[in-house]
């Protein structure tokens, strides 16, 4: 990412990387002040994290400390930076709306808001996005299968792709609360291996695959 050099000075941002099977927390070295662009601006296959500590879902009183580990962006479901503001230059600012969100990104459930450009569906707004790291704020991860990962976040980079079930707001009634929509029973039931072939085709709400 040195390429970038428009964007700034190198800085030391501490970060905690989700995947399926891991939590990496550490420190990424970046230009950039979004932490989405850490991720979608990434032109090789793994980023660094340094001073690392690792820990499995499946066990996460069996921690690894690193110096320097790499972690396959692809693998990434969600990632945060609490120190990173989340703003745009402002030659990168379009008008958007907020719009409250939840994607289903087994094993993790993310529920948060998300800016999408005016006019249309709100879904239609998240999957013609070209960014692989789609931008939350206000953001609230939770697992049914593994209650330690619950936590919350001001602003994370959710892997669009990896989300299985995709549930906005509808526009007609932005008030509207989620668990209207999918209530927190059918939402975990959803996330949990033993569960692999629903689909949210025939829920109700504005919903769409990833």
């Amino acid at each position: 990412m040195d390429s970038f050099s428009g964007f700034g000075t190198v800085s030391d941002v501490e970060v905690d990387v989700v995947t399926d099977a891991y939590q990496i927390s550490g420190t990424i070295q970046t230009r950039f002040s979004r932490v989405t662009d850490i991720l979608n601006q990434q032109a090789g296959t793994h980023v660094t994290i340094t001073r690392a500590t690792i820990s499995e879902h499946a066990d996460p009183t069996a921690t690894v400390a690193a110096s320097s580990t790499l972690v396959a962006v692809s693998a990434i479901l969600v990632m945060s930076a609490p120190a990173l503001t989340g703003g745009n230059g402002s030659e990168m600012r379009i008008a958007k709306r907020p719009v409250r969100a939840q994607f289903g990104v087994p094993p993790l459930r993310v529920t948060g808001t998300v800016h999408v450009t005016p006019g249309g569906r709100p879904s239609d707004g998240v999957m013609n996005m070209t960014d692989r790291f789609l931008a939350m704020t206000d953001a609230t991860i939770s697992s049914g299968l593994y209650p330690d990962l619950q936590r919350t976040a001001p602003a994370v980079a959710v892997a669009r792709d990896h989300a299985q079930i995709l549930l906005m707001s509808d526009d007609d009634r932005p008030d509207e609360l989620l668990a209207d929509v999918l209530d927190e029973r059918t939402a975990e039931g959803w996330l949990r291996a033993d569960h692999p072939t629903d689909h949210p085709g025939d829920q109700p709400g504005d919903q769409s695959g990833g």
